[in-house]
Formats: C-alpha cells, sequence, structure tokens
C-alpha cells in the first residue's frame, strides 16, 4: 500500500469514527494539487476536506462559518456544508463535508484548450464577473464580518517586511532587488490604495472554479473569504488567465477596473505568498513551487 493510499484509509476511518452514521461505498482521493487541504470524492457524490496544518484547519473553520450566511445570495452554486468534525482536546477542525457541485476545475491547462471558442471563453467571464459583482456587492455587517483590522497599503507594507525577513536571503540577489523595487515603486503611490472595502472570495483562482457543460457551475473553498480589497480577486483572475481574459470581465463588472494597478502588483506577488503560507505549514514542497523563479 502507498504512503497516499495509507492516508486516505487514515482519513476514512476517521470520518467513521466521527460520523458513525454515514454509509459509504468507496472514495477517491483527488489527485489535483492543493496547498491547504486533501480533498476526498466519496461515492462521487460527497466532497470532504482535511485540513493539512493548523493554520488550514483554522481557515476551513471561517469557511464554515461565511457559507452558510452566503447561501442564496450568488449566482453560482456554493459549497453547502453538511458534515463536520472538531478534535475534542484542541477544537481544531478535522474535517469538512459536503454534496459535490458539478464540474471539475477550470485550471489553467483546460481553459487554454478553450480559448478559441469565443462563445464558451465569453460565458465563463460573464459568469465570473456576475458571481464577483454579486459577492462584492454584501455588505460584510449583515454577516457580522467586521471590516479588516488594517488597509492594502498597511498589509502589503508589513508583507515587504515580512519578505525581506524570511524570503530574501534564500533569493538570488537581481531577484531581490526586482521585489523590492516593485514594493518602493507601489507603496510609494497613493493614489494606486484608493478603494472601498468590500466582501472578497480572498482566492478566486483556477482551482475554485468548476466547470461542467460550457458555462461556470459552481465556486469553491472560501477559506480566505471576508471584508478585503476587490483588486485581490481580480489579481487572482489576471493569475488565472491573463489580462486579455479579465478585459472581458470587465464588460459585465466595469467597476472591477478601478483595482487594476493594485491587481497587477498583487499578481506579481503571489508566488512569494504561497511560499510564506508554506512556511506556515512546513510545506516543503510547496514552499520550493513558491520560490522556483527566486532562487
Amino acid at each position: 500500500m502507498t504512503k497516499a493510499q495509507t492516508e486516505t484509509r487514515l482519513l476514512l476511518e476517521l470520518i467513521q469514527r466521527h460520523l458513525p452514521d454515514f454509509a459509504f461505498e468507496r472514495a477517491e482521493r483527488l489527485q489535483a494539487p492543493g496547498q491547504f487541504n486533501i480533498v476526498l470524492a466519496v461515492d462521487a457524490k460527497w466532497m470532504f476536506r482535511f485540513p493539512k496544518s493548523p493554520g488550514a484547519a483554522a481557515d476551513l473553520a471561517r469557511e464554515l462559518v461565511i457559507l452558510p450566511r452566503l447561501q442564496g445570495r450568488l449566482p453560482l452554486p456554493i459549497p453547502q456544508p453538511c458534515f463536520q468534525a472538531t478534535e475534542a482536546e484542541s477544537g481544531d477542525l478535522l474535517f469538512m463535508g459536503y454534496s459535490r457541485l458539478p464540474g471539475e476545475p477550470l485550471m489553467r491547462e483546460r481553459f487554454n484548450r478553450l480559448k478559441d471558442d469565443e462563445a464558451v471563453v465569453a460565458g465563463i467571464a460573464k459568469d465570473l464577473a456576475l458571481f464577483l459583482c454579486a459577492l462584492h456587492a454584501i455588505p460584510p455587517a449583515e454577516h457580522g464580518l467586521t471590516p479588516s483590522n488594517e488597509s492594502a497599503l498597511a498589509e502589503w507594507t508589513r508583507i515587504g517586511e515580512v519578505f525581506r525577513e524570511k524570503l530574501f536571503p534564500l533569493m538570488r540577489s537581481d531577484a531581490r532587488e526586482a521585489v523590492a523595487r516593485n514594493f518602493d515603486l507601489a507603496l510609494n503611490d497613493a493614489d494606486i490604495w484608493r478603494y472601498d472595502e468590500c466582501l472578497i472570495h480572498g482566492d478566486f483562482g483556477t482551482g475554485n472554479f468548476l466547470f461542467h457543460k460550457g458555462r461556470i457551475s459552481g465556486v469553491i473553498d472560501f477559506g480566505f473569504c471576508g471584508p478585503g480589497d476587490p483588486a485581490q480577486d481580480l489579481g487572482a483572475l489576471i493569475a488565472s488567465y491573463g489580462e486579455p481574459f479579465v478585459e472581458r470581465v470587465f464588460r459585465h463588472y466595469p467597476a472591477l477596473r478601478s483595482g487594476l494597478r493594485r491587481a497587477r502588483f498583487y499578481c506579481r506577488n503571489y508566488a512569494l505568498i504561497q511560499a510564506l503560507y508554506a512556511l506556515r505549514d512546513d510545506d516543503e514542497a510547496e514552499f520550493e513551487d513558491g520560490m522556483r523563479d527566486y532562487v
């Protein structure tokens, strides 16, 4: 039995221990890489997510609070949690489960194969634009979410300091200089940091868009959802499918364009953010992937 098979068996035993009345016949561990969770598809009907670290468990617990509050408010299906279990002593979330939504993640490789189909790409852009427009229009206070403790400018000033402390010593000198120059230019330009905080997805990228029969069939993974800068979601879209695609998105959500300069800045730093989360979670593979172009 391989390591992955052994791990899957242990996760199924965890489900059975906490959900003794939950009957199933088979389970499949999803092969698509996920930085924060292991995902099992059970009987092709249920999705169970198991956090890889205490930090990921906290993110998943936040998702369990937010998802029920968003039901019926968005134009695309989202997960509706049905199962959860916590560790008795620590209270840490062990897993959550929900009914499987139709479709498969629209990864970049699959999207690239669709790029010549004008109608399909236009439909994808419209689906994602209308979803973001609806999400960003929901007042966070309606869901008991307090404003973020710091502005995007303050947050990214802090992130730049963390980059210098934790990542710069491991980077090539030219890569360090390029990142430092990028931060200096952005953080000293007050004009780009004007925005109205709203409810954002927080990880609005390829692996979290489900695609079925030529359209987006659902949006998943709300672990980073909360009050924030809408340009964070725009930056993730740019990183996913490129700026020509987001120009299509702007046709249906023109107000999003105002965050384009911030979104470009965010997008340039997502790999290093990945590396920081990997340090938090002691995930060597994800750290090496995030740092690949800088060492």
